[in-house]
């Protein structure tokens, strides 16, 4: 493995870290199941290779050394990747398919992902899932290795750019007013709302922080000429829905965390101005080729387009 400008040997940075965060010799051999004498020589050839003081004496033992501690901490991430790597080889040599990670938010997680879920399990039966809630908020530009990420963005602003990846339009949605059912704002109207006519309203908030979301609903306020009179706020549209039920103030969601069997609440479109947002999927380079990720495009493909015929129906 390299490591900066020194080529270093695994076995002896597991055995070395094994010692860190066992606190002796003794107990890493233990653990190992190996003799002291055999840890002692890997961290001396450790020590060699790398021209770094590691431990020094303390007591009848031996303690870390503040640069053992960095190259522990540093390691760690290294360590991580050749574990999913060994994992990747074991799954080949057994005919596997390995794994495949799909980053996405709340509403897509609810009513795409089951559908690409099962999709991938039938063609797949081997496959592991990992699926992560986590979508990136504006203007991060970290890194992801997922396979697959479902995300949102502004229909008026620059695309978003992700180097690596191959960047996938799916849909671009509306938003609602959800209220409680027989809310008097649904007296004065019947069809669309226009959004100044939320401003002296009792609000939910259900996107905490600075997401797109939230960003889309702030925007499409202030330009309304209002600021939202927030009485809650939840980090999710699921709660955010069960206080709307109970009439505790209303909601403004996207398209997709609407449906026609909410309990309890009712919605209409937003107008003047009316926000909306667009879902891209981006897919990394690495992986594009990848059986079950090209499996889960068309299954992730196939559940919008389930979607927008719904829509268009209702």
């Amino acid at each position: 493995m390299l490591y900066g400008d020194a080529m270093l040997d695994v076995q002896r940075l597991r055995v070395f870290r094994a010692v860190v965060a066992s606190g002796s010799v003794q107990a890493a051999a233990d653990h190992l199941g190996y003799t002291p004498s055999a840890v002692s020589q890997q961290l001396s050839a450790l020590q060699k290779e790398t021209g770094l003081v590691l431990f020094e004496k303390a007591g009848r033992g031996i303690s870390p050394t503040a640069t053992a501690k960095v190259l522990a901490a540093e390691s760690e991430e290294v360590m991580g990747s050749l574990s999913r790597l060994g994992g990747v080889v074991e799954h080949l040599r057994e005919g596997r398919s390995g794994s495949i990670a799909i980053g996405t938010f709340d509403s897509a997680a609810q009513f795409w992902l089951p559908h690409v879920a099962k999709g991938l399990q039938q063609d797949f039966p081997e496959l592991v899932l990992e699926l992560g809630l986590d979508e990136p908020l504006p203007g991060d530009t970290r890194p992801s290795r997922r396979d697959l990420d479902v995300t949102t963005e502004t229909v008026d602003g620059p695309p978003t750019e992700r180097p690596g990846y191959e960047r996938l339009v799916l849909v671009e949605e509306s938003y609602r007013v959800v209220a409680p059912r027989g809310h008097e704002l649904f007296d004065d109207y019947h069809g669309d709302v226009p959004m100044a006519a939320l401003a002296d309203l009792p609000m939910i908030d259900n996107d905490l922080g600075d997401t797109i979301c939230g960003l889309i609903v702030g925007n499409a306020c202030r330009a309304a000429g209002f600021s939202p009179r927030y009485v809650a706020r939840s980090g999710n549209h699921h709660t955010a829905l069960a206080f709307v039920a109970g009439r505790i103030g209303v909601t403004i969601l996207p398209e997709l965390a609407v449906t026609d069997d909410m309990t309890g609440v009712e919605s209409r479109p937003l107008v003047s101005p009316a926000p909306q947002r667009r879902i891209v999927a981006f897919v990394r380079d690495s992986s594009s080729m990848s059986p079950p990720v090209c499996r889960a495009v068309e299954l992730l493909k196939e559940a919008v387009a389930t979607t927008v015929a719904r829509r268009a129906r209702s």
